[in-house]
């Protein structure tokens, strides 16, 4: 006989600015992993990557990019690191056309401080 696992969606949303733009946040838990989207007011769905943790002979979670074509790589990176550091499945889409660095940086500060909150 299987266990019954009931579907649990739970949805967390924040907003910051990062100098005078509003970055949007919202992250969705799901059963055994979490979809980060990322974006400016316009709402669009950016880049989406996908990591697994890594498995006991693996030093590094996998991932891939399952849409989009930026070269940046910042989703996949960041799912990633997501992946290695909670041991969850993470889905990441960002839309964050900016050359500033400091942008990604400043994401990535107000997205963990968010998932401390939301997976304590």
């Amino acid at each position: 006989m299987t266990d019954i696992v009931e579907p649990k969606f739970l949805v967390h949303q924040a907003t910051h600015l990062f100098l005078t733009d509003p970055i949007f946040f919202q992250v969705t838990q799901m059963n055994n992993s979490i979809f980060v989207w990322i974006g400016k007011p316009d709402g669009k769905m950016g880049d989406m990557s996908v990591a697994v943790p890594a498995f006991a002979s693996q030093t590094a979670a996998s991932a891939t990019t399952i849409m989009g074509t930026n070269v940046s790589e910042k989703s996949k990176n960041l799912a990633r690191r997501l992946a290695s550091k909670y041991k969850l499945q993470f889905y990441v889409s960002m839309d964050l056309s900016s050359p500033d660095d400091l942008l990604f940086v400043f994401v990535e500060k107000k997205l963990t401080e968010l998932l401390k909150n939301v997976l304590a």
